[in-house]
């Protein structure tokens, strides 16, 4: 499918692509936002990605929406459709089951699994961050195990905990503030991933990827600031 794009409003751009959700799709995306802020185009004063779109805010008095369009357009054979990640890798520590992952039996069972198969599956891997959003700072992060893919739930709860991981369809987040929610609830994480006095207030980022240790639930909940500064010396090596 060709790109394609449409004014959002008078200072925004929306570059369409394919309309699929899919770690490829995605980064090729972050690939295209990458090379307009290697060339620094002018104008453009944010880039924006999202599962399938990629948003510019532009300066209009600085370039008119067709001639940023007319550049955009001569960019788009450079892109770097390999499909490799440049973005940090974040490990992140998660008690899993109990009262902070209350449906992570359900979901087992649903899927044909034991509890421990289940967690076995989502800290098997690293996942990419498509975006962030709905809160501040939440990761949509994927692809889980197919086996694990199940859709939200019927009835969404009227309050999620802050640090709380969780699934839906192939994705998994982390609630970064107390929030509702409607996704399966499979953990709890002491590590602060939002931080409103942070620069930048978010952990995550999209284009990083973010992968699930399984630590106790003694040692969540003695975590302190020397834990979260032992885990970082030990895990968070790779720099953006």
């Amino acid at each position: 499918m060709p790109i394609s794009y449409a004014p959002l409003g008078d200072h925004t751009l929306s570059i369409q692509f394919e309309p699929v959700i899919s770690v490829e799709a995605n980064r090729h995306i972050h690939a295209f936002a990458d090379l307009i802020r290697k060339h620094c185009v002018p104008g453009v004063l944010q880039t924006i990605v999202t599962f399938h779109t990629l948003a510019l805010k532009y300066d209009p008095a600085i370039l008119l929406y067709e001639e940023l369009v007319e550049r955009l357009r001569l960019l788009e054979p450079l892109i770097d459709r390999t499909g490799e990640s440049h973005g940090r890798l974040i490990h992140i520590p998660v008690a899993f089951g109990g009262e902070r992952g209350p449906d992570l039996e359900d979901v087992a069972a649903a899927s044909r699994l034991s509890p421990e198969r289940a967690v076995e599956l989502l800290t098997g891997r690293s996942y990419h961050v498509h975006m962030v959003g709905f809160i501040a700072g939440l990761p949509y992060c994927g692809e889980i195990d197919s086996r694990l893919a199940l859709p939200r739930r019927s009835s969404p709860r009227v309050h999620v905990p802050r640090g709380t991981v969780a699934i839906a369809d192939r994705l998994a987040t982390v609630y970064t503030i107390d929030s509702p929610g409607g996704w399966h609830l499979l953990g709890w994480t002491p590590m602060l991933l939002f931080d409103p006095y942070r620069d930048p207030p978010g952990l995550l980022a999209a284009g990083d990827s973010a992968h699930f240790v399984s630590i106790g639930e003694e040692a969540a909940q003695s975590w302190d600031e020397d834990r979260q500064k032992e885990w970082d010396e030990r895990w968070q090596h790779i720099s953006r």
